[in-house]
């Protein structure tokens, strides 16, 4: 921890690979236990979503407080004494007022802690122009020197480095030496024992590391040993997943041949898992339909990708994982389409959709049957379909614009805004919110209102089988998450066609095909 030691500091920003962003994750998650691997300062990780720079700061003081309270009872027994009183009045909802909180939090905790280490990594952010501002402003209220604020980017994406560069007097980076293989390398050669299964580990965790950073060809090299091992001690499902390796070195390389081949190798070995009732086999035989049917797309094979996303479908249909039949289904309709076969497509599009019928709403919300409608949308009627999005977009524009305008009023206000008139300024903004998303709703309704019998079955399909408001994608759900008695206008849908036909079994559907481009019951609007 010598790089903070520095009093002059109080921005950090860690820098890792991002393959260890995780591993970051969990160090900061273990400071908040006792133990030897504890460092002398107090990690407080809050993710709090950023949405404008005073409900952040309103949120962060709120969060801060009931992570204390919460942590009462582990604290009395580290000895802690409590009775912190917490967020008060006299701390404005700005980046000052979290700082003075910080501030008294450090203070009153000064005999346990060196320093105060609030990690702030939000779940969401509406604008990380507005979040760099904000981090800005946080500084500039001069926290005391027992807090440190900390931001983790990667050196892949080193998003803060114009922040670090602003701050130069009192930041630092830090880069600690982590990397996900070399420390499962590390740990595999310390993990003790002897036999086989302990150098399958080591020889596995070498072949990461490879797989990363080294060639195809020796990956192929250095597969032959735990290959030849997993082989010897009948270990089928390990062979699978080294043959699996491989063929990612392949495709990596773009030598699709030799990854096609590997994929299907790798099938071989599943069905003999599968034939000693390996309880896993059923999942790598999936997996291998799947990785080879990808395979054949990028190769620019749609066709042939099509057939075998089919079979990678049939194949989590014998699990079952109703999840991956929907987007097995799914993109081999994505594949035929591309491949210019629409009726194969459209077909292939509702066996998606027939897959998704006995699952829950909440179940299906959390699959790609969203997508799959949205796929049968434009094939059924693109420049149509393309509009929905379009608004979307629109939308989101005027919802940028709300939030720059309201961070633009209070910013006006101070560091210390008084809080009615940042109540005000939240009133307004909510209500911006709320007229913006009842405009698209109704544009996007008169789009779909203006599209043929099948399009609109398809919408109705979305309705029954997502929520009863879905009209596309991106999918636009109330903006303060309020339930449909609680809006301002009631919702802009309007009857749609029954869409059994397109639910019921394969017969029904194929009785009631779609029309064809000149089945449009209107001209795009």
């Amino acid at each position: 921890m010598q790089a903070s030691e520095d009093p002059a500091l109080r921005l950090l920003v860690w820098r890792v690979p991002a393959n260890a962003a995780r591993l970051l994750a969990a160090f900061f998650e273990a400071q908040k236990h006792p133990g030897d691997w504890n460092a002398p300062d107090y990690f407080l990780r809050l993710d709090t979503p950023f949405d404008t720079g005073f409900g952040y700061s309103r949120a962060l003081k709120q969060a801060l407080h009931a992570s204390y309270l919460g942590s009462q009872s582990a604290l009395r027994e580290q000895g802690v004494e409590l009775g912190w009183p917490g967020p008060g009045p006299s701390h404005p909802d700005s980046a000052l007022g979290v700082v003075e909180v910080l501030d008294s939090f450090a203070a009153y905790h000064q005999v346990h802690l060196r320093y105060l280490a609030v990690v702030l990594e939000p779940e969401r952010t509406t604008s990380g122009d507005a979040f760099a501002r904000w981090m800005d402003a946080a500084l500039a209220a001069a926290p005391s020197p027992a807090v440190r604020l900390v931001l983790v980017d990667t050196h892949e994406d080193p998003r803060w480095q114009p922040l670090l560069e602003r701050h130069a007097a009192i930041a630092r980076r830090i880069e600690p030496p982590l990397d996900m293989f070399d420390i499962a390398r590390e740990t595999a050669a310390q993990s003790g024992g002897a036999g086989p299964a302990v150098a399958y580990r080591q020889m596995l965790s070498d072949l990461m590391t490879v797989l990363e950073r080294g060639s195809a060809t020796q990956l192929a090299q250095r597969v032959e040993r735990p290959l030849a091992l997993a082989q010897r001690h009948a270990w089928p499902d390990q062979q699978v997943v080294l043959n699996m390796m491989l063929a990612g070195g392949w495709l990596k390389e773009k030598q699709y041949p030799q990854a096609i081949a590997s994929y299907r190798q790798a099938r071989e070995c599943g069905l003999q898992a599968l034939a000693v009732q390996h309880p896993a086999a059923r999942d790598l035989v999936m997996q291998s339909w799947y990785g080879e049917a990808g395979t054949w797309f990028v190769a620019g094979q749609p066709g042939r990708a099509a057939e075998t996303y089919v079979a990678a479908a049939k194949a989590a249909a014998e699990i079952p994982n109703p999840m991956f039949v929907i987007e097995g289904y799914r993109m081999a309709a994505f594949c035929l389409a591309q491949d210019g076969q629409r009726e194969a497509a459209r077909a292939h599009g509702l066996e998606a959709i027939r897959a998704a019928k006995p699952l829950p709403p909440a179940d299906r919300r959390t699959t790609t049957l969203p997508q799959t409608l949205q796929d049968l949308l434009l094939l059924q009627d693109r420049p149509r379909a393309q509009k929905l999005e379009q608004c979307a977009a629109s939308y989101l524009q005027a919802v940028a614009a709300l939030h720059a305008q309201a961070e633009a009023q209070a910013a006006q206000l101070g560091p210390r805004p008084d809080s009615a008139q940042l109540d005000r300024i939240e009133a307004a903004l909510h209500a911006g919110f709320e007229q913006a998303f009842h405009r698209v709703a109704h544009e996007r309704e008169r789009l779909i209102q203006g599209g043929d019998a099948f399009f609109r079955k398809v919408v109705a399909v979305g309705r029954e089988f997502l929520h009863p408001t879905w009209n596309g994608l991106p999918d636009i759900r109330h903006p303060l998450d309020n339930e449909i008695p609680a809006w301002t206008e009631p919702p802009a849908t309007q009857p749609l066609p029954d869409p059994s036909a397109l639910t019921g079994s394969a017969t029904t559907t194929r009785d009631t095909q779609a029309p064809g481009r000149s089945g449009l019951t209107e001209a795009t609007a």
